[in-house]
């Protein structure tokens, strides 16, 4: 049983990760795509195209859900965190579990549902707690630096929810200055950790075969939207990357930037899976899952800055049942 688990682990890992860019293309992307076609009458429901990407997309989301409780479970009872990160992770797993047997009972498509106050509050501090936890426990400082600094745009979000909690909680707009502050930090955050990564990719000697083929993509795309080459481009991927990365913050002269970080630093990632499979998987399921900003009544997204780490965490485990 042990070496079919572990044999078959990395699969398990990367089915993970394939999920959630498929979630992320075929849900989030695909709304946004079909939204303004909704706006102006035609019924995308009947194309079977949109049809067919729309399923593809809640079935990915579907098997996220599934595969969280599956990470979660691994990680608390498997794997070789320390006794406190592993107690946090049963927390959180017996929390998730409840929140969402409250809201199939309210009803999957209430729309309307939403954690208390307090029970966000507590919840995303587990979550936070427990990610940096689990960071801190890799071997080497350079992989525990730059994961987190990959996660603090999911951080720097969290943060966000705080402020309006706060506000919310005391009726008092004193914690404004929260909400307001981290999200105009929120974009520029996502540009740094991006930046921070490429470099310690290189840094780590990414072979070059990962590294070129994201400047022939990305850089094209760059130049032709920062000068408007194609009138339209700017705007949709303006329009796009916001929405689908739930970001705040976001000035006119970055789309095109986070474009070409967006595409190098994917690129990179899968480059690093050979040298480093932790940092890798990590990155590539914070980069898949992106941010939690404007999805916040859903355990599955508010947990994809743990999940993410606990993936890179499991893939240096030899699990033994």
């Amino acid at each position: 049983m042990s070496n079919v688990i572990t044999r078959n682990l990395k699969y398990f890992l990367l089915s993970y990760i394939i999920f959630s860019f498929f979630e992320l293309i075929f849900n989030r992307e695909f709304l946004i795509g079909v939204l303004p076609l909704g706006y102006i009458g035609i019924n995308v429901s009947r194309s079977l195209p949109f049809l067919i990407m729309f399923y593809i997309g809640a079935f990915s989301f579907g098997m996220i859900f599934i595969l969280q409780f599956v990470v979660l479970f691994f990680s608390a009872y498997f794997s070789n965190l320390n006794k406190i990160t592993k107690g946090l992770l049963w927390s959180i797993l017996y929390l998730t579990i409840l929140f969402d047997l409250v809201h199939v009972y309210l009803g999957t498509s209430y729309t309307g549902f939403e954690l208390p106050i307090i029970s966000s509050l507590i919840y995303s501090i587990l979550i936070l707690t427990a990610s940096f936890l689990v960071i801190t426990q890799a071997s080497r400082v350079s992989d525990k630096l730059v994961m987190l600094m990959l996660i603090i745009p999911d951080i720097d979000a969290y943060l966000v929810l705080f402020g309006s909690w706060l506000t919310e909680l005391s009726k008092s707009s004193s914690f404004d200055v929260i909400n307001v502050i981290s999200g105009e930090l929120l974009a520029y955050l996502v540009l740094i950790s991006g930046v921070i990564f490429i470099g310690y990719s290189i840094w780590n000697k990414v072979s070059w075969k990962y590294i070129i083929p994201g400047i022939a993509l990305g850089l094209p795309v760059f130049i032709i939207a920062w000068f408007n080459l194609i009138p339209g481009i700017a705007m949709a991927i303006g329009f796009t990357f916001p929405y689908v990365l739930g970001m705040l913050g976001v000035r006119n002269w970055m789309p095109p930037i986070f474009f070409l970080i967006a595409v190098l630093a994917l690129f990179s990632a899968i480059g690093l899976y050979k040298k480093n499979q932790q940092v890798s998987l990590t990155a590539l399921a914070l980069f898949g899952g992106a941010l939690i900003f404007d999805t916040v009544t859903t355990t599955t997204y508010m947990l994809i800055p743990l999940i993410a780490t606990l993936i890179g965490s499991l893939i240096k485990e030899k699990i033994k049942v």
